[in-house]
């Protein structure tokens, strides 16, 4: 008998309100950059076969840059199936 195509659960964008309303105050051409890159993070983080490993709660947050200076940091939590943005901030220069 063939198995089935596992399915996988798809993990959900999480902003906290903070975070939110810096990242409505950016360009909408940083907003663009910023949702299509958060998009791919939540799609790969969904596809993800690799066994689900707990953050420790010092290890740094994962993050990106976007090409005018903004960095991005979030984290990936299995447990609620979520990415969580943690900071939307501009870079100092």
């Amino acid at each position: 008998m063939a198995k089935a195509p596992a399915r996988t659960q798809q993990y959900a964008l999480a902003f906290s309100q903070d975070v939110e309303r810096r990242f409505r105050r950016c360009r909408a051409s940083i907003r663009a950059v910023i949702r299509q890159r958060l998009d791919d993070i939540v799609a790969a983080a969904g596809n993800s076969r690799a066994r689900a490993k707990i953050a420790v709660r010092n290890e740094p947050p994962l993050r990106f840059y976007v090409y005018e200076g903004f960095r991005v940091a979030y984290q990936i939590d299995p447990g609620t199936r979520r990415v969580v943005v943690l900071d939307i901030a501009p870079v100092p220069s």
